[in-house]
């Protein structure tokens, strides 16, 4: 006999987010330690990423993961509380691709234009 954790087949859009919320938490904390080490060996990593910049990514990847998870947390509780499918799986997923991009992007922009 076997059960699944899933009652309702729209439940696994959630999986992304939370996988999503998962990388961009160990982001955080890799720009964290970086942060640690650059307040304590003043000129670490000075040229490629300044102190600055690092701060923003460490803040925005705190916000990121937050409402990835949160967003995943909804589209796994939804369905089980409507007691019905999500509308369109679809958008979900599409949602999630262009928040990631749009955040990858944010980062990116933070991390290359002087």
């Amino acid at each position: 006999m076997t059960t699944s954790i899933l009652k309702f087949q729209s439940q696994s859009v959630s999986k992304l987010y939370f996988i999503a919320a998962i990388g961009l938490f160990v982001g955080q904390i890799v720009f964290g330690l970086t942060l640690g080490l650059q307040y304590l060996i003043g000129d670490l990593m000075f040229p490629a990423i300044p102190f600055n910049i690092a701060r923003m990514v460490h803040t925005n990847l705190l916000i990121v993961w937050l409402l990835m998870g949160f967003m995943g947390s909804a589209y796994w509780l939804i369905p089980e509380e409507a007691d019905t499918e999500l509308y369109s799986p679809f958008f979900a997923k599409l949602l999630f691709w262009v928040f990631l991009v749009a955040g990858a992007a944010t980062i990116l922009g933070y991390l290359l234009v002087p």
